[in-house]
């Protein structure tokens, strides 16, 4: 056993460095402790905000178990799990001229998918542009072979524009009224600025549709030119 002299008034104090030992370890536990409770008493306080977040519910439906399935795909951000379907990959676009030194607010991608179910491969051309500082999305339809990109430049989109087969609503509206919604007083309509998720599921091809604010999403199915058939309407709610 070590032991340590302390001379205090003449006489010799004795210490054991095991009494000093344990008192460290009886501090150190005194700290660990107050972090615990610390550490709990914030995750305590977080529960309640996860409890609050935002939940996604079926507004409206032509297919009610098809929605169901899909409002699951989607959640509560509104956002495809990738993991349950088959996303659309796209590819960025290489246009002859100068292009924007940023992709932010002048994209194009392009992909190839049967965008409307007819049995034939379509090359799908997304744009998206900034519409008050927002991204906005557009796509433009045509046939595979087609060599559309070929004819058009950053100073001149007009072949790409001018197709009839596209989704082009940057600035404008888009009414949610194919299918009965209950619980509201006004006809919700999507506007300004579009995000646009095209998505496969069981071999047919969907798109996702909701703007800006995120609180509305129309699941439909293209039916060529710029006809579109809605098929579920979800809306993220929050408590």
């Amino acid at each position: 056993m070590s032991r340590e002299g302390e001379k205090i008034g003449g006489s010799i104090l004795k210490t054991d460095s095991r009494d000093v030992n344990r008192d460290h370890e009886i501090k150190g536990r005194g700290v660990a402790a107050m972090k615990f409770t610390k550490i709990t008493s914030m995750l305590l306080t977080m529960v309640p905000a996860l409890a609050a977040a935002a939940s996604v519910e079926l507004a409206a439906f032509a297919d009610k178990p098809f929605c169901e399935r899909v409002a699951a795909l989607f959640g509560e951000q509104l956002a495809l799990d990738e993991k349950v379907s088959r996303p659309v990959r796209w590819e960025p676009v290489v246009l002859h001229g100068q292009g924007p030194p940023t992709r932010r607010c002048s994209n194009l991608d392009k992909t190839f998918l049967d965008l409307d179910n007819d049995g034939r491969q379509d090359l799908v051309v997304k744009t998206t542009f900034c519409m008050k500082t927002a991204p906005s999305d557009s796509f433009y339809v045509f046939p595979a072979d087609s060599t559309v990109l070929e004819q058009a430049t950053w100073q001149d989109l007009s072949p790409l524009l001018a197709t009839a087969s596209k989704f082009e609503r940057t600035g404008g509206t888009y009414p949610l009224n194919a299918l009965r919604i209950d619980k509201v007083s006004t006809v919700p309509v999507l506007r300004t600025s579009f995000s646009l998720q095209p998505f496969m599921l069981d071999d047919q091809a969907y798109i996702g549709l909701t703007d800006t604010r995120r609180e509305w999403m129309v699941i439909a199915k293209y039916r060529g030119g710029e006809r579109f058939e809605d098929l579920c309407y979800l809306r993220t709610r929050t408590p």
